[in-house]
């Protein structure tokens, strides 16, 4: 059995690896935190020497010592009752996440993609930064930080410009909707707002000059390497997120053997089974590491290069069952 963690409504990539696993007649289960804990249950119990773990949701009952094989996708937050003071709510929440981790942390004999703490530790992007490095990567010189005099001292030494860019969430909701924080090429405006550096940390790196993107998706030990040509979109040309990616050029591509390995090597350190990596080709022929994204987005590679990741992550998934079989 396989078990899907996802918000499956709003998800296109879990709708289209399960629509891969119906063609294949496999069973699978699709669960979302999200329905906790006013529409699923929980329910964790220590009987004839064994610990014993159950969900329901939607009227059904999942037994997880049943589930051979896990895909932790992109869970939703969890729904809880809106009667709650703030402070409620905060303890809450926190019991909720303490459950559902030791909840995953206990499916030790099940084949995750990818387990939940490890993602969570390779998000750290200081933490993967320091990985690349030790592989051997070329990495942009960079600095964390809020401290105003080294912010500004790190921009004066890099006169082809800096971008700053997010150290951990891309993006946050207000009452008027969700605010997207694309990386941003600093701008003389934007340097007259230096101090405002003092607030938080700022994660500040050197531009480099692209001759294109290059997107490595790992699946397993299988790599996907495509050449994505955001330098002609006005737009996208820093961040490729913010043009009309669909109106951009993208080309499989083949990696040096040794730029393929570094980035095997990585996901390897890291404890994945699944990450989307992201690379720049500078006009001189050189690959830059920028960062690495253990549960990244795919689906609009394989809409625009026809490569096979559905079906290459589905083997996957579906392997530890077959071998069974």
């Amino acid at each position: 059995m396989i078990l899907i963690i996802s918000d499956i409504k709003k998800d296109p990539h879990a709708i289209a690896v399960s629509k891969e696993l119906n063609n294949r007649e496999i069973e699978f289960i699709n669960y979302d935190p999200i329905n906790y804990p006013l529409s699923s249950t929980v329910s964790i119990e220590f009987k004839q020497d064994k610990l014993i773990s159950i969900l329901t949701s939607n009227d059904s009952e999942i037994d997880l010592s049943q589930i051979q094989c896990v895909w932790y996708r992109r869970p939703g937050e969890f729904t809880l009752p809106k009667s709650l003071h703030i402070e409620e709510a905060d303890w809450l929440r926190e019991e909720c996440t303490h459950l559902f981790r030791a909840l995953w942390s206990n499916m030790n004999t099940a084949f995750w993609i990818s387990k939940p703490e490890n993602i969570r530790q390779a998000s750290l992007k200081l933490f993967q930064i320091r990985l690349a490095i030790e592989i051997g990567f070329s990495i942009p010189d960079l600095m964390v930080t809020n401290n105003v005099k080294r912010a500004t001292s790190f921009l004066n030494s890099n006169p082809d410009g800096v971008i700053v860019k997010s150290l951990a969430r891309s993006g946050f909701n207000t009452k008027e909707g969700g605010i997207t924080l694309y990386t941003h090429l600093i701008t003389k405006k934007d340097q007259e707002q230096i101090e405002s550096v003092k607030y938080g940390p700022t994660f500040l790196q050197k531009n480099i000059p692209k001759k294109m993107e290059i997107r490595v998706t790992v699946i397993g030990k299988t790599l996907f390497a495509v050449g994505i040509h955001s330098e002609y979109s006005d737009n996208g040309k820093i961040d490729f997120r913010r043009g009309d990616i669909y109106g951009m050029p993208h080309e499989p591509i083949e990696l040096p053997n040794e730029i393929k390995t570094k980035c095997l090597v990585l996901v390897k350190k890291l404890n994945l089974q699944f990450s989307a990596i992201d690379l720049i080709l500078t006009p001189d022929g050189k690959y830059v590491f920028l960062e690495i994204n253990p549960n990244g987005q795919w689906l609009w590679i394989e809409t625009m290069t026809g490569l096979p990741l559905t079906t290459t992550l589905c083997d996957l998934l579906t392997q530890p069952i077959v071998q069974k079989l």
